[in-house]
């Protein structure tokens, strides 16, 4: 039987080839990671009047000035009569919007990536991003509208403690506007706020929520602080400001309002020129502060 002797050779240069031709794994999903909480949105109520009604801008009349009541005798009002008083301009207050923006994002995706790609949903992964990005940039404008607001009320703290929302919270009190417990106001925070709640003895010790308040829970609230819902974002993080925004959906009517002239789309067309498909989200929608009585802001300075 001949010895056959194999002798194999295997350079530094064939060990690089070799890892670039070998097959290798993509995870059949991207990872998209997380997203900021749309907490504002949350606060907000929405109003679809414009949808479909022609013109693009919506008035809010608000009555200031209430009704004044009197006493008097019979002989007086034998006498003289009751007087009454006449509506004027002063005594309304207008809150207008007008939705004159398109919100929207857009992508392209080309046949030579779905072609290299084929196991990867790229739609998919395109239109929940781009879905996503335009109600961030409206939780953006509704985050404008709350903080350029006029006339709202406004409190000042070295830091936000127990103490400090029961004191802005008397404001509101103060201007009638008083929270229910069924339906509480929203406590909007950043996180470095929220971690010097989670450290507040009064805070812990505080039933967050009861069982039947649990199905209650939204995406970025920790539990119930001073009577409020409190929500947290990054959006808020190194501003020194929080917000109290009372809820739009009681007998005293909107507060903040989302105003809708067009709900959110998607269009896409493709070019064959190009070989590519072209992806467009947009919606047309604009924040408003209708009372701002309701909005109660909170600046946090270590000079109060």
């Amino acid at each position: 039987m001949p010895q056959i002797t194999i002798e194999e050779t295997l350079e530094a240069n064939e060990i690089d080839s070799a890892l670039t031709v070998a097959p290798f794994l993509i995870w059949s999903e991207i990872i998209e990671g997380a997203r900021r909480p749309l907490v504002f949105l949350e606060a907000f109520g929405e109003d679809s009047q414009l949808v479909g009604a022609i013109g693009e801008t919506i008035r809010f009349l608000r009555l200031d000035t209430p009704a004044s009541a009197y006493s008097n005798t019979e002989a007086e009002i034998t006498s003289s009569g009751m007087s009454a008083e006449e509506w004027a301009s002063s005594a309304f207050g207008l809150a207008t919007v007008q939705t004159n923006k398109v919100i929207w994002a857009a992508r392209q995706l080309t046949d030579y990536l779905k072609e290299n790609y084929p196991n990867i949903d790229f739609l998919r992964l395109a239109l929940r991003d781009m879905g996503k990005s335009v109600m961030e940039y409206l939780d953006d404008m509704a985050f404008d509208a709350v903080t350029a607001t006029f006339g709202h009320l406004r409190a000042l703290s070295a830091s936000l403690t127990y103490g400090n929302v029961v004191d802005a919270l008397a404001l509101a009190k103060k201007a009638s506007w008083f929270p229910d417990a069924a339906n509480p106001p929203y406590l909007i925070i950043g996180p470095e706020v929220e971690a010097g709640l989670l450290k507040d003895t009064v805070f812990i010790s505080t039933e967050r929520y009861t069982t039947a308040e649990i199905a209650n829970m939204v995406n970025g609230e920790i539990g119930r602080f001073a009577g409020c819902r409190v929500l947290v974002t990054p959006h808020l993080e190194d501003t020194g400001l929080a917000f109290i925004i009372f809820p739009s959906d009681t007998e005293r009517g909107p507060v903040a309002l989302i105003e809708w002239k067009r709900r959110i789309t998607m269009k896409n067309e493709y070019f064959t020129k190009y070989a590519y498909t072209y992806f467009n989200v947009s919606m047309r929608a604009m924040p408003v502060v209708v009372q701002p009585k309701g909005v109660i802001k909170i600046t946090m300075s270590n000079t109060p």
